[in-house]
């Protein structure tokens, strides 16, 4: 077997692997995430909003190092989009036409920037660092926020009002589901 093929072998061998152990840091990360996001529903939001902000923030800069002023309008709209999520925030009706339209806005984005990628050469790392946060920032923080619909969904039916129906009223307390015999049982406090 000549050199360049073992090199060749070697080297596909390892870009693979480091792919599988990246997309597996990428899921452990998300799901950390999601944990933390679970626990914090107040928190979360706030992410989710000042994410939103900055990235639109920063749009008007990107205007000053040449990119079209209509790729940076069509962008910030997608945004303002996924902005609309955060009125009902975390209850997401997956038909309602915010949903949708922030769906069709991640499209239509990465449409967009994809476009100018493949007119104006760059390094696939610049590229993939702009994608992370000025792309797929703020869908993330509303993908990652999803788990608390889960928490939420008894509410989402329209929730009365009586006493046990709010967010912090009533008793609060998760169901146990301890699978273990109840005198093995940490006492609760």
């Amino acid at each position: 077997m000549p050199t360049g093929t073992l090199f060749w072998l070697i080297s596909t061998l390892s870009g693979y692997v480091s792919l599988l152990f990246s997309a597996l840091s990428i899921a452990c990360g998300l799901y950390l995430a999601s944990e933390w996001a679970e626990d914090n529903p107040s928190h979360a939001r706030k992410a989710c909003t000042y994410t939103l902000y900055l990235v639109l923030l920063a749009h008007p800069l990107l205007a000053f190092s040449g990119v079209g002023v209509g790729r940076l309008a069509v962008s910030a709209a997608c945004h303002c989009c996924y902005g609309t999520l955060l009125k009902r925030f975390p209850f997401v009706n997956p038909l309602s036409l915010s949903a949708l339209g922030s769906l069709a806005a991640v499209v239509v984005c990465h449409y967009v920037w994809f476009g100018f990628f493949y007119e104006n050469y760059t390094p696939i790392f610049q590229v993939t660092g702009f994608f992370l946060l000025m792309i797929w920032s703020t869908p993330l923080c509303f993908f990652v926020s999803l788990c608390l619909e889960s928490d939420a969904m008894p509410l989402a039916g329209g929730g009365g009002g009586g006493k046990g129906t709010g967010r912090r009223g009533g008793n609060t307390r998760r169901k146990e589901t301890s699978r273990l015999p109840k005198s093995q049982r940490c006492p609760s406090p």
